[in-house]
């Protein structure tokens, strides 16, 4: 795959995610007295790229990009230097959509199950647990260097998001980031200006779950359940339909530690507001079922795991929802016709 193309549709494909959120990056260069174009052609992309929001880009190349702009400029956070600025307008119609949602909570969630459509190597996540709430953001594409800076720039636009959202009084409790603690946190500070974690397991901006009822200042039903069917209808361009949404939803909640408790049949219904027979008679008329596509995401996200973590085979079994090590392994001999001790020693990383 080209690690980076001009628009076609203005959809993301696996490993890849609209030019949108980089865009600033030929800024972040000049401000540091270098050639914006040279760097990017150094980096094997064409500054035509930066032209059009809707082109695409791999992962992988933009995290190159951050890292070498690091190295070259000796700016430790390019990656905050380029989210910091953006919010709700770097997502197209899918941020176009959201602000005329009715709440925070539901535009969150909106943004957390169509992410896809703009960005196909991440997943947005929204937890809610007693008095907290966690809007968060985890890469899944694997081979991708600089993530500490694609880490940055995403909880910098994340923060931004809920902001516009929620007003601007609007402020988080805390931000957890996924990477190791820089030398210098003052530019975190200034613009996080909330508790800082750094080295921990996700990337999450934390605030109080009771903002997630706040209402949104530019609500309008209408415009919102138009934008939702524009968004159906950008799906079923791509074939996902509803099996497709279910699929992803599935992926995100293993990705991010949630499969345990969240990937059941009336867990999954409740997110899309359907009876759980009404899910599974829409699925079949996809010609599938919640429990094909369970299994199916199953193997896919443990394939993963097996090959790019280090993971023990009963981690790998709690985080998709296996009461123990056994259970997991018949499945993944079903799946498979091997053991996954067998498959990882085959395709592991070692």
């Amino acid at each position: 795959m080209s690690p980076c193309r001009l628009a076609e549709f203005g959809l993301a494909t696996d490993g890849m995610l609209r030019m949108a959120p980089i865009l600033g990056l030929p800024r972040v260069l000049a401000e540091h007295g270098l050639d914006p174009d040279a760097e990017i052609r150094a980096n094997g992309c064409d500054p035509a790229l930066f032209l059009d929001p809707d082109n695409t880009i791999s992962f992988a190349a933009v995290g190159r990009m951050l890292e070498h702009t690091a190295r070259v400029t000796g700016c430790t956070y390019p990656g905050l230097e380029l989210g910091r600025h953006l919010g709700l307008e770097v997502l197209g119609i899918l941020g176009r959509t959201v602000r005329h949602a009715p709440d925070v909570g539901t535009a969150l969630l909106t943004l957390s199950l169509d992410l896809h459509l703009h960005d196909r190597g991440a997943v947005l996540s929204l937890w809610e647990g007693g008095r907290e709430a966690m809007f968060g953001y985890t890469l899944y594409c694997p081979d991708v260097p600089g993530t500490e800076h694609i880490y940055d720039a995403a909880l910098a636009i994340a923060r931004n998001v809920v902001q516009e959202l929620a007003g601007p009084d609007w402020e988080a409790t805390e931000v957890r980031l996924n990477r190791e603690k820089p030398k210098d946190i003052k530019p975190y500070r200034h613009h996080f200006r909330a508790r800082l974690r750094f080295g921990t397991a996700h990337s999450v901006i934390v605030f109080p779950a009771a903002d997630l009822a706040r209402p949104l200042a530019g609500a309008n039903p209408g415009a919102y359940e138009a934008g939702l069917r524009e968004l159906d209808s950008m799906d079923a361009e791509r074939g996902g339909g509803l099996a497709g949404k279910v699929r992803r939803l599935l992926r995100r909640l293993f990705i991010t530690g949630s499969g345990a408790d969240g990937a059941d049949l009336r867990a999954v219904a409740r997110l899309f507001a359907l009876h759980p027979r009404t899910l599974n008679r829409r699925l079949r008329a996809e010609g599938t079922t919640f429990s094909a596509l369970l299994s199916e995401v199953r193997y896919e996200v443990a394939l993963q795991l097996l090959r790019d973590t280090h993971l023990q085979t009963r981690d790998i079994a709690f985080v998709l929802g296996y009461s123990d090590s056994a259970s997991f392994n018949h499945a993944f001999r079903r799946w498979s016709g091997t053991t996954s001790t067998g498959w990882r020693a085959s395709h592991g990383k070692g």
